[in-house]
């Protein structure tokens, strides 16, 4: 065979590709950036993961309170001689609002509550409304103001507008009524938040108000960092700890061998909270009768862990000897009874969270039968939160 007519050979070792080495820095790079890919992966991840859990759980708790914001309605408003030519010398506006309360339990803390009245977007009034008051659930406030001297900025030349818009029908103003509100459910107030309502009033050619604006509800606007908060804030309140007095027993009468005497008790400290648990101070416990101490006793500080029941067995408590054979007489005939008042401080902690301490005060009347022991068939008596307590903390958790 010819030299022309034999087919080229190509070895297999010369058809592959040339192999290009990497240096160290170009894998270590590459490890470097796999790795901080899959850290940022982990923490994007466990950042959604919160955000959903805390997502449920406001969505939980708005659909356990059902919050609602303050309901504000137009009762009256009117300018006195707007048919007057020279009216402007004495002006006058008169008004008057609710704030309606409409959720079940969540109180209002208004704070500086001040009213602007607008004219074609021109202030021509200003004055406070009220300080500060506190309005309970399911309840109804009237804000009622009259702005006149030097509350009031009408001119002449603002006079004459406002009788071209009489001569046309109509004259319309614009009342605003803003606000710092708090809210509070249970022992648990919320930061500060400004609320803003905004109410559009027409008023016909006498100066009164017309009935197609009277009674109007006002659209009433919160900043959505509040209503996240507050949202954050209700997900996140713990329920109030249960105190009950338990297993009481006193003597039935006086020995005039030996007129000291000491009645015994238990304490029932209930949480029932899945997600906080409790830490106490001291308990202060007292017993009255007819106004008079007949014995008091403290019970020191602990912790108490989530949806727990804790007793304390009080041993024996003293009984002040100047009321104690008043006191024995009546348990003789059954119709005894002792005020209880019970004065603590108390801590949540809520997923790993320690909120600030809050003073609470509970009260109770205890009724002792003949035997002088508990006379509910229960054998046990719930205390009460004490409605004149005045608690002014906050409510949001902070991390300590």
């Amino acid at each position: 065979m010819s030299t022309a007519q034999q087919v080229p050979i190509q070895h297999e070792r010369e058809a592959r590709p040339l192999k290009r080495h990497r240096s160290a820095s170009y894998y270590v790079h590459r490890a470097r950036v796999s790795l901080t890919t899959r850290v940022s992966k982990i923490v994007c991840g466990i950042f959604l993961t919160l955000l959903f859990i805390v997502g449920i759980a406001a969505f939980i708790a708005w659909l356990s309170l059902r919050p609602h914001r303050p309901r504000i309605h137009i009762r009256n408003f009117s300018i006195p001689g707007l048919d007057q030519p020279t009216g402007f010398d004495n002006a006058e506006i008169i008004f008057n609002v609710t704030a309606r309360n409409s959720n079940q339990a969540i109180g209002y803390y208004y704070d500086s509550v001040e009213a602007f009245v607008h004219y074609r977007n021109q202030v021509i009034g200003y004055a406070p409304l009220v300080d500060s008051f506190y309005q309970e659930p399911k309840n109804t406030t009237i804000l009622y103001k009259v702005l006149s001297g030097a509350t009031l900025n009408v001119t002449s030349d603002r006079w004459s507008e406002f009788r071209n818009d009489r001569a046309l029908g109509t004259v319309v103003f614009r009342l605003d009524v803003t606000a710092m509100v708090r809210f509070k459910v249970s022992t648990w107030d919320s930061k500060r938040h400004r609320m803003h309502s905004d109410c559009e009033i027409g008023v016909s050619p006498d100066g009164s108000i017309l009935d197609s604006y009277k009674n109007k509800r006002c659209p009433v606007y919160f900043s959505l960092l509040g209503l996240l908060a507050l949202c954050f804030w209700l997900s996140l309140r713990p329920k109030e700890p249960n105190f009950a007095i338990m297993e009481f027993s006193i003597p039935t009468s006086v020995s005039d061998e030996n007129p000291r005497a000491t009645f015994n008790y238990v304490l029932e400290v209930k949480n029932s909270d899945k997600e906080s648990s409790i830490k106490y101070d001291d308990i202060l416990l007292s017993f009255k009768y007819k106004h008079d101490m007949v014995g008091n006793n403290t019970i020191p500080r602990f912790d108490q862990g989530k949806d727990n029941n804790a007793y304390q067995h009080v041993p024996s408590v003293d009984i002040n000897p100047l009321v104690w054979r008043a006191l024995a007489k009546e348990i003789s005939h059954g119709t005894a009874k002792l005020d209880v008042e019970l004065i603590t401080s108390i801590k949540y902690k809520t997923w790993g969270i320690k909120s600030k301490h809050h003073k609470v005060k509970y009260q109770g009347v205890l009724a002792i039968g003949s035997d002088g022991k508990i006379k509910d068939k229960k054998k046990r008596v719930k205390l009460h939160r004490s409605k004149k307590w005045k608690i002014r903390t906050s409510g949001f958790l902070s991390a300590n």
